[in-house]
């Protein structure tokens, strides 16, 4: 194992699934009828987090920093992250802060948004409980930390600068209403891997270059990941980038070399969590000692024998979509043997 403790921050909590029966983009004074699906939804931390403890969680030790309420939710959401693999020693219970919501409205191709609750027990961690925790995990060189969204910006920022002070292994996925606030407290400078969808990568380059906003929006994905990696490399030159581009496929891009993922050729039930699981499925697969990327190694990308973190990260992706609930809940370390993959043999 390359990493033998995961630890990060970020959403815990439970939602709904709302079904929009027509395409339009809902408008800002629309009023619209909906169906609500029986899928469980959850916030994002529990769902990168799921898939990390269920591969690999008896060689790698996992911990969530965040808070849920002293609730019926909370209570089960707890039981959940520690049937599969979690230790929860670190997830606070609030008496006047109910769990967090989070609300998905997806329309007929599957694409949709999110609408999470600010006002949660989320809300009760504060940097000091990041950086206590931090230290009563003994975080060091051998630790992956990971800020996930959904809990405060000052929050996520502790656990990066902590996380680089004691040597982790240091990875962001930021929001794109959060890509200026980030920028601004200099976070890409403590991050290893950045993990970002289209839409946030285009916001974090329209706030690292307001000029080219309008040019970014024409580009070609190929363009916006090389364009990106070219403007955050100037902030940190050893930075390594995951872009995500849903039914499209990913790139990543570490040491100026470019590689492109497609997605997984499967039935799609629900795109909700996709991009959640595959970060969380690189996020082991960097874990494992595994690469970024392939890179020049044999066999191709899509074939048997998985030789990339990334790789790794498409297939827990494409067990999600075909998913109702936004967790692939048979997702297990059998996976990883499927996938021609062996924790004892894998060397860092």
């Amino acid at each position: 194992m390359r990493f033998n403790k995961v630890v990060g921050t970020g959403g815990v909590g439970t939602g709904m699934l709302l079904l929009s029966p027509i395409q339009d983009t809902l408008g800002r004074s629309e009023s619209r009828l909906v169906h609500r699906s029986p899928a469980r939804d959850y916030c994002k931390l529990h769902i990168v987090f799921h898939y990390i403890a269920a591969l690999i969680g008896k060689q790698t030790e996992v911990y969530p920093l965040s808070y849920v309420g002293q609730d019926t939710m909370g209570e089960e959401l707890l039981g959940e992250m520690r049937l599969a693999g979690m230790h929860t020693e670190y997830m606070g219970r609030s008496e006047e802060l109910g769990t967090m919501l989070s609300v998905c409205l997806q329309y007929p191709d599957k694409e949709g948004c999110n609408m999470t609750v600010i006002n949660s027990a989320a809300s009760k961690v504060t940097p000091g409980y990041i950086r206590s925790s931090m230290e009563a995990l003994s975080v060091d060189a051998n630790t992956l930390v990971a800020a996930i969204p959904e809990v405060s910006q000052e929050s996520r920022i502790a656990l990066l600068r902590e996380g680089k002070e004691k040597g982790a292994f240091c990875v962001l996925s930021v929001p794109a209403a959060e890509a200026e606030a980030f920028l601004e407290a200099e976070a890409f400078t403590f991050c290893d891997l950045l993990a970002v969808n289209e839409e946030e990568a285009r916001a974090v380059l329209g706030a690292m270059d307001k000029g080219m906003k309008g040019e970014t929006q024409e580009s070609s994905e190929e363009k916006l990941v090389l364009r990106l990696y070219e403007q955050i490399k100037r902030l940190n030159p050893e930075i390594q980038l995951l872009v995500t581009f849903g039914k499209h496929g990913a790139y990543t891009m570490a040491g100026r070399h470019l590689e492109y993922l497609p997605a997984a050729q499967v039935s799609v039930k629900n795109t909700t969590g996709a991009g959640d699981a595959f970060l969380g499925g690189t996020i082991t697969g960097l874990c494992l000692g595994l690469p970024l990327q392939k890179s020049s190694r044999e066999p191709a990308a899509g074939e048997t024998e998985l030789l990339s973190a990334a790789e790794l990260g498409t297939l827990c992706a494409g067990l999600a979509v075909q998913c109702e609930d936004s967790i692939a809940w048979e997702t297990g370390p059998e996976i990883l043997d499927t996938a021609g993959i062996s924790c004892t043999d894998i060397k860092v």
